[in-house]
């Protein structure tokens, strides 16, 4: 019953985004000027590094088109999470304005409704930036994929969009409490810069942090070590894999205790 249920929702979820994404291309200059406003914006960090390595040749083992891999794997990852779950966003405002009782209605899941009623079309521009900055540093590095490496990077970017959107929905699911989480979530979501670079160059503590609490190096750090041959650890190639399972399993389990302890607004 479990499955079917998923795979009725995956049937459903491309019908509810091409219609959200009908309705924002009705305003297609706000749609060229959001992807460009985002490609411009990881762009900037992109010159950042570059600057950087004008006067150092590596950073703590890592070269400048190595650490660029691992910039473009976390805007892939961060795109898609902007692209296909911005409606987390939107929880706190179902919640504070009573529409939460609408969705609690409807023959579907809340959190499916919420996701499925936004998608944020800027996203598209950090994940077309990603993935030419990626083939940029594989080809400067001389490096050419297998097609079984092609493949975990497709299903590494998918955990690491998956991870951005389980602790966005974790810090989401907090304002059944607390009347605006808005601004936790913003700053939970300044953590994921972080995961541009390679955690290597930091703090071990800091590591530690991005590794086990909020999880996000699994979305760059650490699949891109595996596929620019750096390192062949098992936490590399099927830890983004197990961090994905474990934070969405955390996420669905807090959002469900969370919409039961909500109270109706009308109650």
């Amino acid at each position: 019953m479990a499955v079917k249920r998923l795979w009725f929702y995956i049937k459903l979820y491309p019908y509810f985004v091409s219609r959200s994404i009908q309705s924002r291309m009705s305003y297609k200059s706000d749609f060229f000027l959001g992807v460009g406003a985002s490609a411009l914006m990881q762009g900037l960090g992109y010159v950042f590094i570059w600057a950087v390595f004008q006067g150092i040749p590596e950073m703590n083992g890592w070269s400048f088109y190595q650490m660029v891999f691992v910039y473009g794997m976390a805007a892939i990852s961060l795109g898609l999470n902007e692209f296909l779950f911005a409606g987390s966003w939107n929880v706190g405002k179902h919640v504070r304005d009573g529409s939460f009782d609408r969705l609690l209605l409807r023959p579907m899941g809340t959190l499916f409704s919420i996701l499925a009623e936004d998608v944020a079309l800027h996203g598209i521009g950090s994940v077309l930036f990603g993935l030419a900055v990626c083939i940029v540093a594989l080809c400067r590095l001389h490096l050419a994929l297998s097609l079984g490496k092609i493949l975990f990077w497709i299903v590494a970017m998918a955990c690491g969009s998956l991870i951005f959107f389980s602790v966005n929905i974790v810090c989401a699911t907090v304002s059944f409490w607390v009347t605006d989480i808005s601004s936790s979530m913003v700053m939970v979501q300044n953590v994921s810069e972080f995961t541009k670079y390679p955690i290597a160059i930091y703090d071990r503590k800091l590591q530690v942090f991005l590794t086990y609490v909020i999880p996000f190096a699994f979305s760059s750090y650490y699949p891109a070590g595996f596929l620019l041959g750096m390192e062949s650890s098992p936490i590399y190639w099927i830890g983004p894999i197990l961090a994905a399972a474990a934070a969405v399993t955390v996420a669905a389990l807090f959002w469900r205790y969370g919409t039961g302890k909500y109270q109706s607004a009308g109650g």
